[in-house]
């Protein structure tokens, strides 16, 4: 392994135990042997936090050259972006170009690598649909399912013990959208005692745990008599100002419910203000030091990794990509044999 890869591993194994982090370890091994990315220009726009680290650390063992975008939108640990410098990753001007493009809510799709792309999640595909290159959508498979389900889930509940949201035993939570996010913040909100409603469009009342109540979030009397009744509310839809004109403003000012967007976009729309939504109406998991757990996010890092790889293959169709199958069994192996005790028994989540 190089020296900045090594460099990289010695300062997260002070934070992080080997168990929580065995595909992105064993990629970043595999790798600096065949240095499969040796001589390749890659521009990554991960979230940069303490365990995106470990993301780096296997593409500078591949033997790419790192760079990270001078500019996004995306949430960063400043702390962490300082280290940067001191580890070999490099941050991108106006005049580098790349061959590859490790994306993340389509911030970098205005640029054109030789290669292609990855997209890191859902909220970037549109951003490509007009595309000249490849680009392979980690959040197609099966393993994003851990992050935005297992991880997102707990991490919500982590940002709201933070906030001093402890107690939550039968108190109320009603969660629009019941597709990746919304599955995981059910589980630990069942984990709490918590009461809880799925609001969705489609009819979910035979995917619903036991216990759990459905309404349909297009009957906007019910949910917004839900709402006021709720002790929180959260949004999980994953659509921009899909709660435009349905929350109604007088609803949200004259009940004291919490109000928490868990989506990338703004999904309670413009009627109601950023102040009255838990940090500003930005993923409540971002005020975290670390948003997402090293265990639940790191086959998701290690799969978007090995998307770079999969974009060497000559001739790939210019449209948006799924992950490869074989891919993702064998990373998912090493997260289930190798990895921590939610991630032994990640079938009674996912099903595999």
């Amino acid at each position: 392994m190089n020296e900045h890869a090594q460099a990289i591993h010695n300062f997260l194994s002070n934070h992080y135990a080997a168990e929580e982090w065995p595909t992105l370890r064993l990629q970043a091994e595999q790798w600096a042997a065949t240095q499969p990315l040796k001589g390749l220009k890659l521009l990554d726009a991960t979230p940069i936090y303490r365990n995106s680290l470990a993301k780096f650390a296997a593409l500078l063992a591949a033997g790419a050259d790192l760079y990270v975008p001078a500019r996004t939108t995306m949430p960063r640990n400043e702390e962490t972006a300082r280290l940067l410098p001191g580890f070999g990753i490099k941050t991108a001007s106006k005049e580098d170009s790349f061959d590859i493009i490790l994306d993340c809510a389509g911030s970098c799709a205005h640029l054109l690598p030789s290669l292609g792309y990855a997209e890191l999640t859902r909220s970037g595909v549109a951003k490509y649909e007009r595309t000249k290159r490849p680009v392979i959508v980690a959040d197609s498979g099966i393993i994003k399912r851990i992050e935005t389900g297992l991880g997102t889930g707990e991490s919500m509940f982590r940002a709201l013990a933070q906030l001093g949201y402890e107690e939550l035993q039968g108190k109320s939570i009603a969660v629009v959208g019941y597709g990746k996010v919304g599955r995981g913040i059910v589980h630990y909100a069942r984990k709490h005692g918590m009461n809880i409603f799925v609001l969705d469009t489609a009819d979910k009342t035979a995917e619903l745990p036991e216990g759990v109540s459905f309404i349909n979030v297009n009957d906007t009397e019910a949910l917004n008599s839900c709402a006021a009744a709720a002790w929180c509310l959260v949004t999980a839809t994953g659509r921009i100002n899909a709660l435009h004109n349905k929350l109604h403003a007088d609803t949200v000012f004259n009940h004291p419910t919490i109000l928490i967007n868990m989506g990338v976009d703004d999904e309670f729309g413009t009627k109601i203000p950023r102040e009255r939504v838990l940090n500003a109406k930005k993923p409540l998991n971002f005020i975290l030091e670390e948003p997402t757990r090293m265990c639940f996010i790191e086959t998701t890092m290690a799969l978007h990794n090995a998307c770079a790889l999969e974009l060497l293959t000559a001739d790939l169709p210019r449209k948006c990509l799924t992950p490869p199958p074989d891919v993702e069994e064998r990373l998912l192996a090493i997260a289930v044999s190798q990895g921590c005790a939610e991630m032994r028994h990640l079938h009674l989540f996912l099903g595999v």
